[in-house]
């Protein structure tokens, strides 16, 4: 979800009970996860430090924790300085930080519902954890949220309005998500992954030689399946023993399956779902090249 739904989610959820000090401080830590958009200038060069992406280490429970101490402490700073109000930081005193903590991991709960998943207890394991409700990011709620803030600004609407508008829209998506999703995880087996249309699942089936991919849409059932081979010309144990490659973890961390192919000495791992087009997201690292010994 973007950031600025992560936002307005924490405004209404924090105004409700009348913790109005407490609101640019829930705000704050509602957005300083996505702040990992510049992590990649990082990552991409260094790939051991690959945690450090978009929807990594700062989407985790430690990641936010430090994320939200480095952030009361430099609004703390910006107080000193005059450059914020100093009435907003002492307003708050010391729950101020608790309020960041709290935002923040309500970005990690409401993040940990969609595809393809964040990993929670990083740096301990890079494991990414979804409930696989929701696709990533939801293009429908990103401009819903738009919308709020331009009808505000053009004071078409009070934001009071809108913003209860926008509430509505969130609890009615996820209800029909959600709703699909119990529907989905009755009637179908194998992995399932969400996509933009609410009521179109792509099911990803898997034995030990191969991925079966179909499309599954109510009413209409499934589409024709596409076979991926597992491996071509290598094997599982060659394929172990490649994992703890850097670029290697980096890929993986980013995919959704994985196909191996050698043709020499090069290994050639893919993920065929990004790599197809069956899924756009994450954009980066759908293939690695390794060159054996």
């Amino acid at each position: 979800m973007d950031a600025l739904s992560h936002a307005l989610i924490t405004y209404i959820l924090f105004t409700a009970p009348g913790l109005s000090p407490l609101i640019p401080f829930a705000i704050l830590g509602a957005v300083i996860p996505d702040a990992d958009i510049i992590f990649p200038a990082i990552s991409d060069k260094t790939p051991s430090l690959y945690l450090f992406t978009h929807g990594g280490i700062a989407h985790s429970i430690f990641g936010v924790f430090v994320l939200s101490l480095l952030s009361y402490g430099a609004a703390g700073l910006l107080a000193a300085a005059g450059i914020i109000p100093t009435g907003v930081f002492t307003a708050a005193g010391v729950y101020g930080v608790a309020a960041i903590f709290a935002g923040a991991l309500l970005h990690v709960a409401i993040d940990v519902t969609a595809c393809p998943g964040i990993p929670i207890i990083a740096p301990f394991s890079d494991r990414k954890y979804t409930l696989g409700i929701l696709p990533g990011p939801s293009v429908l709620l990103a401009g819903v949220a738009l919308g709020v803030v331009v009808v505000t600004l053009l004071s078409l609407l009070p934001f009071s309005f809108a913003i209860m508008l926008y509430g509505g829209t969130v609890i009615i998506y996820i209800a029909v998500r959600l709703g699909v999703f119990l529907i989905a995880d009755v009637k179908l087996s194998g992995r399932k992954i969400p996509s933009i249309n609410p009521l179109r699942w792509l099911v990803v089936q898997e034995d030990e030689s191969s991925y079966k991919i179909r499309y599954y849409t109510p009413f209409r059932g499934y589409s024709d399946e596409v076979i991926f081979e597992k491996f071509r010309d290598t094997d599982a144990r060659e394929l172990a023993g490649v994992l703890k490659s850097p670029e290697v973890r980096r890929f993986l961390f980013h995919s959704y399956i994985v196909t191996a192919e050698r043709s020499g000495s090069v290994l050639t791992l893919v993920d065929p779902l990004r790599e197809k087009g069956y899924l756009y997201y994450p954009l980066k690292f759908k293939r690695v090249v390794v060159k054996l010994d």
